[in-house]
């Protein structure tokens, strides 16, 4: 019991709320196929809040949407790289368990553009827009027709946003 307990509060001391959250969604990512991650520990938990619309609005065009991300430091090919995390879940995307680059190849055939009534169950106003851009439209063409590239990609672009903004113990 001591042993256990000693353990439980090491792990404690050793592992901050960000580093889970990061370190859940890399193997998240993993264990549904895609890329391991590796995710470097030692993030110091934020004492406060972030601001309200620090994340984009899903009705942004992606004009509006490459803007933000690059406010963020962050390029047109990294936020499609990032958008493909969307192939996992509940839009319509491929198997919403398995990570793989079906996102794109879905955003190519458009089939919110049908008349079978479900086409408000696949994706986001945001992942429509995309296909809208020149830039964005080039990286999703390469994405879909090239798995690893989009793996290889993701993963960077995964540590980048893990990263960005972290505060790191032993760091002033």
């Amino acid at each position: 019991m001591i042993y256990y307990l000693t353990h439980k509060l090491l792990v404690y001391l050793l592992v901050s709320w960000a580093d889970l959250i990061a370190v859940a969604g890399a193997e998240s990512v993993s264990i549904c196929g895609g890329p391991k991650i590796p995710v470097q520990l030692g993030r110091i938990d934020a004492t406060i809040p972030d601001p309200e619309g620090k994340l984009p609005e899903e009705t942004l065009d992606a004009v509006a949407m490459k803007q933000c991300f690059q406010r963020k430091g962050f390029s047109a090919q990294e936020l499609v790289a990032l958008s493909g995390a969307h192939t996992l879940g509940s839009k319509g995307f491929g198997n919403p368990i398995v990570f793989d680059n079906s996102y794109y190849k879905i955003l190519l055939e458009k089939p919110w553009s049908s008349s079978d009534g479900m086409s408000s169950m696949i994706g986001l106003p945001s992942d429509r827009a995309l296909i809208q851009d020149d830039e964005c439209m080039r990286w999703i063409t390469k994405y879909a027709d090239d798995q690893n590239l989009f793996f290889e990609d993701f993963k960077n672009v995964y540590i980048k946003l893990v990263n960005t903004g972290a505060k790191w113990k032993g760091s002033v």
